[in-house]
């Protein structure tokens, strides 16, 4: 009986100095840990080239649709005109503005976003919704015009404000 006590006994020590052993192995030597690795940020070209395929993305969504109204296509398609000549230069000329970001946000999801719901309506709910969705779309339309307006004549303090409007409108 004195034999299985010692041998307990026995294997609880060697289990604890093991479980010592593991938890020291575990924690850091020294308070000096890595400073934390900077997650890399898109460059302009990746940036730009998820606008684009969002763009795309959208223009064939609007052309598969048979219901979907022609004058409403013109209307998106002179929206996606104006993101795709403004942004790049927006992004080259004035990368951390806050209008640059909402422009980017506006070609990325805001624009797909509208379109979608409005087409994942049925037909009747379209009808009741249109109103509703031409002002949408006419104020996206109003704010790539007035934002082409801003980048082309370099009215750099206009972004602010602009940025503001677009903030508190679509995000």
């Amino acid at each position: 009986m004195t034999m299985i006590i010692a041998a307990i006994v026995l294997i609880a020590v060697i289990g604890l100095v093991i479980m010592i052993k593991k938890n020291k192995e575990t924690k850091p030597k020294d308070n000096t840990s890595p400073p934390p690795v900077p997650k890399a940020e898109p460059s302009p070209d990746q940036d730009y080239k998820v606008i684009l395929n969002s763009l795309l993305s959208l223009n064939i969504l609007m052309r598969k649709d048979k219901d979907f109204p022609l004058e409403m296509t013109q209307e998106i398609e002179a929206i996606i005109d104006d993101l795709m000549a403004i942004t790049p230069s927006m992004m080259e000329r004035y990368p951390s503005e806050t209008l640059t970001y909402e422009i980017k946000k506006i070609g990325t999801a805001h624009l797909y976003k509208t379109v979608k719901e409005y087409l994942d309506l049925s037909v009747e709910s379209r009808t009741n919704q249109f109103d509703m969705f031409k002002k949408t779309i006419q104020s996206l339309h109003d704010v790539s015009n007035r934002s082409r307006d801003i980048v082309e004549k370099n009215e750099t303090a206009e972004f602010k404000t602009m940025a503001n409007f677009l903030a508190g409108k679509f995000s």
